[in-house]
């Protein structure tokens, strides 16, 4: 019995998470420049999307990275594009709650 609880608390420590989406660099974050970075930049830099919509009948992607583990921490980051009608960001909006990722410091450096 004792073997069993070691083995079963092994596999949940280590293989006791999930992760959704596909983990990006947000160092191409702070290059993206509205009205000038296209659809394609975008693909090239982090890939196709997680998801595509619409915002007032302008083209959407989400990026997004959930990771959850079994004890209790989640780390997550997405990235909004609205684009313009000509295929470039018309806005974005970028989150993230993972260590190491600063958000004020993308700002800062704009």
């Amino acid at each position: 019995m004792k073997k069993v609880i070691i083995i079963f608390l092994f596999l949940l420590t280590f293989y006791g998470c999930a992760t959704v989406g596909k983990d990006f660099d947000i160092t191409f974050v702070k290059r993206i420049e509205k009205g000038k970075t296209t659809k394609q930049e975008i693909i090239n830099n982090l890939g196709p999307p997680f998801r595509k919509g619409t915002d007032s009948g302008e083209l959407t992607w989400t990026y997004v990275y959930n990771k959850w583990s079994a004890g209790g921490t989640t780390y997550s980051k997405d990235l909004y594009i609205i684009f313009d009608k000509n295929g470039a960001v018309r806005s974005y909006v970028f989150n993230t709650n993972i260590p190491g990722e600063d958000v004020e410091k993308l700002v800062e450096e704009r």
